[in-house]
């Protein structure tokens, strides 16, 4: 097995899986603008091949991407140059002072801690007043048959993914195999899935004031994925 996101799978998923992020990108600079949000910096966790940092850069915001594979932030160098870059897991790599932090994908799914609290927590502190915090989080169900296998193919390359759901354990797991230019790579990603009712929970008590949509405007919606919308109040729930 590679590392998650190893250089094949980076590649494809930019080249074929890319499109998701661009049709997400209007609705959520749209949400930026309601609220206000017009400039300054904004952190993009599990920033990826780097395509929702460049439509934030074009957009006139200063960007700073996370991810946790080097092979994807060597794309986002290439496509969003003048973004901060930093190579590390969401869940623990320390967030500047911002107006407004994004997870885009599925993101916060991965790492699989029992509690989304403390990553909650964390981007609270580093909002200003009025921030957003703008993410999606696979739920139970994400797999409504509970096991699906499906072929991708494109030029030079073909994947193929088993994913199952195991509803008692809350997790998901994709096995992925890709054939690209004769190579072949296997990967495993293993997600923790939260209940909807859960994440609001949660973001309430923190000190957020949240929405929740079933997609990112034109972006096709995925089955058991829910769109958040959390407005940082000026003072904490009691847990920050």
């Amino acid at each position: 097995m590679t590392s998650l996101y190893g250089s094949d799978l980076a590649h494809v998923h930019d080249l074929a899986f890319g499109g998701w992020a661009r049709d997400a990108a209007p609705f959520v600079l749209a949400r930026l603008r309601e609220a206000e949000v017009t400039d300054g910096r904004v952190v993009d966790l599990g920033c990826g091949s780097g395509i929702w940092a460049a439509e934030l850069l074009a957009a006139g915001y200063d960007v700073v991407g996370v991810d946790g594979s080097a092979e994807m932030l060597a794309l986002a160098r290439r496509r969003a140059p003048a973004a901060q870059l930093v190579h590390g897991s969401l869940h623990d790599v320390a967030l500047p002072p911002c107006v407004a932090v994004t997870a885009l994908g599925e993101c916060v799914n991965y790492g699989r801690p029992p509690s989304l609290e403390p990553l909650f927590r964390r981007v609270w502190t580093a909002l200003e007043p009025g921030g957003l915090w703008v993410f999606d989080a696979a739920a139970p169900g994400r797999e409504p048959a509970g096991r699906r296998r499906a072929r991708h193919e494109g030029d030079g390359w073909v994947m193929r993914v088993e994913a199952a759901e195991d509803r008692a354990a809350r997790t998901l797991m994709r096995r992925i195999a890709l054939v690209r230019d004769g190579r072949t790579s296997e990967e495993r990603h293993v997600l923790r899935l939260y209940e909807r009712e859960q994440v609001i929970d949660w973001l309430e008590a923190t000190g957020f004031d949240v929405t929740t949509h079933a997609s990112y405007g034109a972006a096709s919606g995925l089955p058991g994925v829910h769109v958040y919308v959390a407005q940082r109040r000026a003072r904490s729930g009691g847990t920050a």
